[in-house]
């Protein structure tokens, strides 16, 4: 089971929710543990109710498994939290969807992996926000789609197939393929065994009703009467008889019985999960091919389950903002689902589309992505470095001194203009500037950058050189004498004593 984004949420996986806390410009972290509820897609019921969990100073994450029959659509996470013990109960809700669980966005992924302290993300924020907004935040507004999909839809299925295992004793790394049934199968997740086991236990209880005749007879010329009470179950029922007359009544006793109780021993069933090319025996024997496990694997049953993928549209520009969320037209009529977007230049709509059919997306996007923005920081330390003196250097943005925060931030910046003053010498880039009404709109905004490349390049230059040497760590020497000489001890008491006069 893999832990899914927020955009990419799966039926039967976990979902990891993250939320940043800001205060005063700065990463903060509130008060007390954030409360986290999830609120079904009505926006009203509250479905479960997390406890955040922190990964950074000011950076919060709450796990949540969804169920695999959990409707599809749009859901809530609120977050309530206080910024300290004297202030109001603040609340924020966000957004996220869930996908089916044979959806194609589980296999889709952008190639890299960013791992960022609290620290660097405060200062990617301030790069963005300060220096290069514009940049980071270009909206563009319908934009027609490409369709990119092959029309063999046969290529777009996927079967996978769940094998159960005969025995609780396989080690099998993913990748692995096997043969069976003239087929092949390639595991597609690994397998561990799993030594837990538990038990049930269930009691039950009877008892046993018992009915007991009774009689009386009366003889004479008198009335005479016998009444008889029975209890059965909470109830009570009387009878009565005259004379020259039987009366019989019928009581229930209730005897209890012993009780009976049942333990179930439960055994974990191993699943083994393969992609294969066809199906294979109701039951029998994997052979390996090759990878790493076993050369057999038995398996005694299976089960087949076939993933759809989505008809692939692609569009011009990638680094999607996921706020404000991008906007959807499918032949001019807006459609709130049946589709997915990865926020990196492609959206996936929901079964087969027509070739005549019109995808329209307005969304907002950054010209620079995060590794790039991360690399601009970074060749800004390397530049901190190498400036005079540079007896001391710092390999990571995280130990370096506060005092450099200024000054790499402004390299940054100088770095990112000069690669959109070059970038948009070509016609892809120019015309995210352009404006039909006016042709010269490109050619004006590579004017304005370069005069704020140069206050940012002036402003720069100024401040790495006096970045060390206007403030030098203070430097002292302590010498403590290991003997005194004669009469030095008591020309302190009297140095000591005139001084107090």
């Amino acid at each position: 089971m893999s832990v899914q984004t927020r955009t990419t949420a799966l039926q039967n996986e976990i979902v990891r929710l993250y939320f940043t806390f800001e205060r005063d410009g700065r990463l903060f972290n509130p008060d007390s543990q954030p409360l986290v509820e999830i609120i079904d897609t009505d926006g009203v019921t509250v479905i479960t109710t997390i406890s955040a969990q922190l990964e950074y100073t000011g950076v919060w994450y709450a796990d949540y498994y969804i169920p695999a029959n959990l409707p599809l659509g749009d859901y809530y996470d609120r977050w309530t939290f206080q910024w300290d013990a004297y202030s109001a109960v603040t609340e924020s809700v966000q957004i996220f969807t869930v996908h089916g669980l044979d959806s194609y966005i589980n296999f889709l992924s952008i190639g890299i992996n960013h791992k960022i302290s609290n620290r660097v993300i405060q200062l990617m924020k301030d790069l963005s926000n300060e220096f290069i907004y514009e940049a980071q935040h270009i909206p563009l507004y319908w934009e027609q789609a490409m369709r990119v999909q092959q029309e063999d839809q046969s290529k777009r299925i996927k079967k996978y197939y769940y094998l159960t295992l005969d025995a609780d004793k396989y080690i099998v790394d993913a990748d692995a393929v096997y043969f069976n049934n003239g087929q092949r199968f390639t595991v597609f997740e690994s397998l561990v065994p799993n030594n837990s086991t538990s038990s049930s236990e269930s009691s039950s209880s009877s008892s046993e009703s018992i009915s007991v005749s009774s009689s009386s007879s009366s003889t004479g010329d008198s009335n005479s009467s016998s009444s008889y009470s029975s209890t059965s179950s909470g109830s009570t029922t009387s009878s009565s008889s005259s004379s020259n007359s039987n009366s019989t009544s019928s009581e229930s006793i209730i005897i209890p019985t012993t009780t009976t109780t049942t333990t179930t021993e439960w055994t974990y069933k191993p699943i083994l999960t393969c992609v294969g090319t066809g199906n294979p025996s109701t039951s029998g024997t994997l052979t390996k091919i090759s990878g790493t496990g076993p050369s057999t694997i038995n398996f005694v049953s299976y089960e087949q389950r076939t993933s759809r993928f989505s008809t692939v549209y692609s569009l011009a520009y990638k680094n999607w903002n996921q706020d404000p969320r991008p906007i959807v037209r499918l032949n001019n009529r807006i459609i709130d689902d049946g589709w997915f977007v990865d926020y990196n230049g492609r959206i996936y709509l929901d079964g087969l589309m027509a070739p005549e059919d019109s995808v329209n997306v307005s969304y907002n996007f950054a010209y620079f992505s995060t590794e790039e923005i991360l690399s601009f920081l970074d060749l800004g330390l390397k530049m901190m470095n190498s400036t005079p003196p540079a007896s001391i250097l710092y390999n990571s943005l995280n130990n370096m001194p506060r005092e450099w925060d200024a000054p790499v931030l402004l390299y940054a910046a100088v770095t990112a203009l000069k690669r959109l003053i070059f970038g948009l010498n070509w016609q892809e880039k120019a015309v995210i500037f352009a404006r039909p009404d006016d042709p010269n709109a490109a050619s004006q905004a590579i004017a304005n950058f370069k005069d704020l490349y140069t206050d940012y390049n002036t402003t720069w230059l100024e401040v790495k050189k006096n970045a060390k040497t206007m403030k030098l760590y203070g430097m002292s020497q302590t010498v403590t004498p290991e003997y005194s000489l004669p009469g030095g001890r008591s020309r302190w008491f009297r140095y000591m004593f005139k001084g107090s006069t």
